[in-house]
């Protein structure tokens, strides 16, 4: 037996006015997933527990059947698996978004999806800049990026994921608790860093937003994660251009397969992700794959984008996936 799980991550939704009441799901053509619902077995199940915030990292352990409320430390230190940090006992690991700041408000959460190569120069100024304080960044994919900082967290700290507070003012929305004032220090400083880097004097004049400040969240420590082998006795890979995904799958022993193209937006390599799984399935015993399009078309408000990516996911994943089992 081979398992195959898909992730159309935030493909949920409301029943939105400019579909006429449909959500995005009821308005794609997805003739593929609709098959699977007809013939397959359905259900309800809860990822969250209901004490816990509601994020993809606490949902994503739960599907790959890790209790959350027992095993879960934070999103940061998923993350820092994914790009090969080692985590000390004192440091605690942050999320950090380049992020588009006007009139003290926080108004894109991704800073316009800044490119990789852009963002991988920010991060070189602000670990110059930082070099005094013990902090260091270190470079993800597009606007997500981490921090890892010694004795800069605690379990009274809270954080506001960024794109769940876009438009708000920061002094609505700055961590509060332990060591919140070291992080706000942080957050305030960068700005002074970035606001007139060449990066961004470049992308301003490009019409672009500028990524003129850094939003640190998601703390937390290292988690220590049974294999997945030991757990269930199969061997799993996954595929997903999210660092939180990789992390998560290389903190549970599995192979992440590496696919040209993907991205992590709308704009991914929906075919290869398509491709690259049926491969996976010939060597391994489950294979996971997870599209963050969806997720990032509702962040920005824009249904017909989500529609699209759902369609594309439908079309150049869950097809051919279907015409490999039968």
């Amino acid at each position: 037996m081979k398992y195959c799980i898909v992730i159309p991550d935030g493909a949920a939704d409301f029943p939105l006015h400019e579909l006429r009441g449909k959500t995005p799901l009821e308005a794609a053509a997805i003739p593929n997933m609709d098959r699977a619902a007809r013939e397959g077995v359905l259900g309800l199940v809860s990822t969250v527990p209901a004490r816990m915030e509601p994020g993809s990292d606490v949902a994503m352990m739960s599907l790959l059947g890790y209790n959350p409320l027992k095993y879960h430390t934070g999103r940061a230190p998923l993350e820092a698996a994914d790009l090969g940090i080692t985590m000390k006992n004192s440091q605690w690991a942050f999320r950090c978004n380049l992020i588009n700041v006007e009139n003290r408000r926080l108004k894109d959460f991704s800073a316009g999806h800044i490119s990789t190569g852009e963002a991988e120069q920010l991060l070189e100024t602000l670990n110059a800049g930082f070099k005094d304080t013990g902090c260091r960044f270190h470079a993800g994919t597009g606007y997500r990026h981490l921090m890892l900082c010694g004795n800069c967290g605690g379990k009274k700290l809270t954080t506001n994921a960024p794109h769940q507070v876009m438009g708000q003012t920061l002094a609505d929305i700055w961590p509060t608790g332990e060591c919140a004032g070291k992080l706000i220090e942080i957050m305030e400083r960068s700005t002074l860093l970035l606001q007139n880097h060449p990066v961004n004097r470049g992308r301003t004049q490009r019409g672009l937003p500028a990524a003129n400040m850094i939003w640190l969240w998601g703390e937390g420590k290292g988690p220590e994660l049974e294999p997945f082998r030991d757990r269930f006795g199969l061997h799993g890979a996954a595929i997903s251009a999210v660092n939180l995904v990789r992390g998560m799958a290389k903190l549970v022993g599995w192979k992440t397969v590496e696919v040209p193209g993907i991205t992590g937006y709308t704009d991914t390599n929906y075919g290869g992700k398509g491709r690259y799984a049926i491969e996976a399935l010939e060597r391994y015993d489950l294979v996971l794959v997870h599209i963050e399009a969806p997720d990032e078309a509702s962040h920005e408000g824009d249904a017909g984008a989500k529609i699209e990516a759902i369609e594309q996911i439908d079309r150049h994943i869950v097809r051919p996936l279907m015409d490999y089992g039968g």
